[in-house]
């Protein structure tokens, strides 16, 4: 008898969950078709960096690691747009012309500058970014008392005819 009871009580758990697995399953819902996503056109992109300070190499890097000797890094998602290994003057504006890698829609540009050792200031970077003659982006980033200037930029690329024009 207690054999019966077992074997039942043992059909009773495992039929049970089989049937909720069943059903949980067949209930969900069709899979959503993956968003396409649309390059957008290069050729209308200017990318405008303008260091506050003059960049120089950070003593704290590691060694062997390409991006951490940068003085001036940008990049968008995987992509490195600029980079300079070089010491880079206060105040001059870089341009970086066409821009690859954006897309239609939502992007973050990744920014990282490095002031020179020893100065307790705070530092700016003003980031712009153009399409054809209308700008996008106009963005500060700051380091405090001597910090690393790092951040990323998110923002909203609409195709050249799409502007939104406060509807």
């Amino acid at each position: 008898m207690k054999f019966a009871l077992v074997a039942a009580i043992w059909l009773i758990l495992v039929g049970g969950l089989s049937l909720y697995t069943w059903q949980r399953d067949r209930l969900q819902p069709a899979p959503v078709a993956a968003e396409t996503v649309r390059e957008a056109p290069m050729e209308a992109l200017a990318l405008e960096v303008t260091p506050g300070f003059a960049t120089a190499a950070d003593p704290f890097a590691l060694r062997g690691d390409p991006a951490a000797a940068a003085t001036l890094l940008v990049r968008v998602a995987d992509r490195e747009l600029y980079r300079s290994d070089q010491p880079l003057p206060a105040g001059v504006t870089l341009s970086v012309h066409p821009v690859p890698g954006l897309v239609l829609g939502r992007n973050e540009i990744y920014l990282r500058a490095v002031p020179p050792h020893g100065e307790a200031l705070d530092h700016a970077v003003r980031v712009r970014l153009l399409q054809g003659g209308r700008v996008v982006l106009d963005r500060t980033l700051w380091g405090e008392k001597g910090a690393v200037v790092t951040g990323t930029l998110p923002f909203e690329l609409a195709a050249a005819g799409e502007a939104n024009h406060g509807h």
